[in-house]
């Protein structure tokens, strides 16, 4: 294994951070022993246990003043059982499973990852005074992911063995579905949206660059997109936070909406767009993707763009964007109707207004800007799924911090 480069660090970080949180880290752990256990043998369940020695662990590595590493150790008593012969280290060392650092330092790596890519909490780590290399991080990440999928992963057509996405309800709230959620919190409203996003592969730009201009010179038709990942997930509009969350490599599917749809049971009304893969879920569409519908095959836009192709005499966009807004906003009041008649329980008889998600922008903030919080392209689904994961629980507890 190729050791970690010399880092300088900055001169523009504060002191506090260059010098006073290294210094801390060394001075309250490197004189730290853990030698607890709870109850005998984690093998055989023997309580003849005996203490086997000490093990040095290293609770993180921080970054000297003059560009060197520095490993702060913490002592960890070792224990022999009796009975089976098999060693194990003390139960309250403050370390997860195969993670060489402290469960503080993987933490703070998790908690950043939440909102940055994983050679960017390397910076941010070094301006700290705290070494963590990006293989390091995205290792946890990944470690994250599986577990999570362990915990709350949604079987694939009632298989156990066989998961897609994330119950992000399941991690936050400990229940399978909104019909579960619905009984410990009954007051609360549960309308939700459904939709995906496609962030591109790492270099998918370049080769869609390449494979346009190919096609260009034999005169075949122009790819739009670059390659890309799938990303689809389930959202609760007045919970503000996440249902389900999946990402693939493949491109969506029904299988996908189903099986994202399952911790959905139970809630007040679904919307999504027009896809196909929606039909037997959603309640209604989004408004948003219906007006955009109607707007491609209206005749008296239709006829604009054919004078812009032209070159013929056009109207100016001040007018043709006041006639969009009209028909936008006359439809939205006769779907707003609609919808109070139809889910009266989403109806807020003070302001007579329909408080449920007409469209799926309900998740600006959530889908879309987990696309922006993603931030760099990724060469393979899992480290997109684990940094999503992340971002959809750091939504949530933004959002409970802000209330």
């Amino acid at each position: 294994m190729t050791p970690p480069k010399p880092k300088q660090l900055s001169k523009f970080a504060p002191d506090i951070l260059r010098k006073m949180v290294p210094q801390t880290l060394e001075r309250h752990y490197s004189v730290m022993s853990y030698d607890g256990h709870d109850g005998g043998c984690p093998g055989c369940k023997s309580d003849h246990v005996v203490g086997f020695g000490w093990l040095p662990k290293t609770f993180c590595t921080i970054i000297t003043e003059r560009g060197g590493f520095k490993d702060v150790k913490v002592s960890v008593r070792r224990y022999l059982c009796m009975h089976c012969k098999h060693t194990f280290l003390a139960s309250d060392a403050p370390f997860y499973d195969h993670c060489k650092y402290g469960k503080a330092i993987v933490d703070l790596c998790l908690a950043l990852a939440a909102s940055n890519p994983y050679n960017r909490v390397e910076s941010i780590l070094m301006q700290y005074g705290i070494q963590v290399d990006r293989d390091s991080v995205k290792r946890y990440a990944l470690a994250f992911r599986d577990r999570s999928i362990k915990k709350a992963g949604i079987p694939v057509m009632d298989s156990s063995d066989a998961k897609i996405g994330v119950n992000i309800l399941k991690m936050l709230f400990d229940v399978e579905n909104v019909k579960e959620l619905k009984e410990k919190y009954p007051k609360a409203k549960y309308d939700s949206v459904m939709d995906e996003t496609f962030p591109r592969k790492k270099g998918a730009k370049e080769a869609l660059e390449k494979e346009r201009f190919n096609k260009s010179v034999n005169g075949e038709k122009l790819p739009k997109f670059p390659d890309s990942f799938t990303v689809a997930s389930s959202y609760m509009n007045h919970l503000e936070c996440f249902a389900s969350i999946a990402c693939r490599n493949s491109p969506f599917n029904e299988i996908v909406a189903e099986a994202l749809a399952k911790p959905l049971l139970g809630a007040d009304a679904i919307v999504t767009d027009g896809s196909r893969c929606y039909n037997s879920i959603r309640d209604y569409n989004c408004l948003f993707h219906k007006m955009k519908n109607f707007f491609g095959i209206d005749p008296f836009l239709a006829r604009q763009r054919e004078m812009m192709i032209t070159n013929s005499r056009k109207l100016p966009p001040s007018i043709i964007s006041e006639y969009m807004c009209d028909i936008y906003s006359f439809a939205k009041v006769e779907y707003e109707e609609w919808l109070k008649a139809r889910y009266p329980d989403l109806f807020d008889s003070e302001t007579g207004k329909y408080i449920g998600a007409m469209t799926t922008n309900a998740m600006e903030g959530g889908n879309w800007r987990m696309k922006y919080e993603l931030r760099s392209p990724y060469q393979n689904v899992a480290s997109v799924e684990a940094r999503s994961i992340l971002i959809a629980l750091k939504r949530f507890f933004a959002n409970v911090q802000g209330r």
